[in-house]
């Protein structure tokens, strides 16, 4: 059971992160955004806690061309559903996932707001990756858009988080709102990519297929993949258990 979990946390945003995405992105990489917390935050760090999400709130530096703009977003708990890999002396030993403890939390930012212009929505993620102490003040992040890294630099917890976000979001708003927020951008940014593999010679079977589907819909898609082997099929959200979430 907790095999079938773990693959559906992975695959559910194969839709988003396919391969005319990245063929649409090739040349649009860009370095990291460095920002400060408004304040100091709490970390959920109980098993009971996991559900819950913060809200923060993020700036750059004073000099910083945008100084005067503000982000925010969530702070969200995650589990390692994942194998881990470390090294103990000379060998390397796989660590199986724990999902009975929090590893870190996730931070999301979806709106940049800027004095005299209209807000802007965006996606920037970073993370704290450990369960003590809190996210403090005065500690600078560095965030990316997921869509414009490599495959192999995107966090693991990316899909688990996400979900936990539309779980929280059918009874928080501030929730509710990132999570359709994303959906969006992703949605638009899908439908650039097939039409840049449609541009560039690439089949259409080459984009995602379920792309442009709008936030509520996101949350009803496939359970398992398509046995297609071009298009990659995301799968509905795993429910929340004691033990995996």
């Amino acid at each position: 059971m907790n095999e079938l979990v773990l693959t559906r946390r992975k695959i559910m945003f194969d839709i988003i992160f396919g391969t005319a995405h990245a063929i649409y992105l090739a040349g649009a990489l860009v370095g990291s955004v460095i920002l400060w917390p408004d304040q100091t935050y709490p970390l959920h760090k109980a098993p009971e806690e996991r559900e819950i999400v913060e809200v923060v709130g993020f700036h750059p530096q004073w000099y910083k061309a945008d100084s005067k703009c503000h982000y925010s977003g969530l702070l969200v708990p995650y589990v390692r559903d994942w194998p881990e890999t470390v090294r103990r002396g000379q060998e390397e030993v796989v660590l199986p996932p724990d999902l009975d403890n929090t590893a870190g939390h996730a931070v999301i930012l979806d709106q940049k707001s800027c004095p005299g212009k209209e807000n802007e929505q965006v996606f920037l993620v970073d993370a704290v990756e450990r369960n003590f102490g809190f996210l403090g003040a005065g500690a600078d992040f560095h965030f990316d858009n997921p869509d414009e890294q490599k495959p192999e630099n995107r966090p693991k917890w990316l899909p688990q988080v996400m979900q936990r976000v539309q779980r929280v979001g059918e009874h928080d708003t501030t929730a509710k709102d990132l999570f359709n927020t994303v959906m969006a951008l992703e949605k638009t940014r899908a439908e650039k990519a097939r039409a840049a593999a449609a541009a560039s010679g690439v089949g259409s079977t080459s984009a995602p297929v379920a792309a442009g589907q709008d936030s509520s819909s996101a949350s009803q898609v496939a359970s398992a993949p398509s046995t297609s082997t071009t298009q990659p099929v995301a799968a509905t959200p795993a429910s929340a258990t004691a033990q995996t979430n």
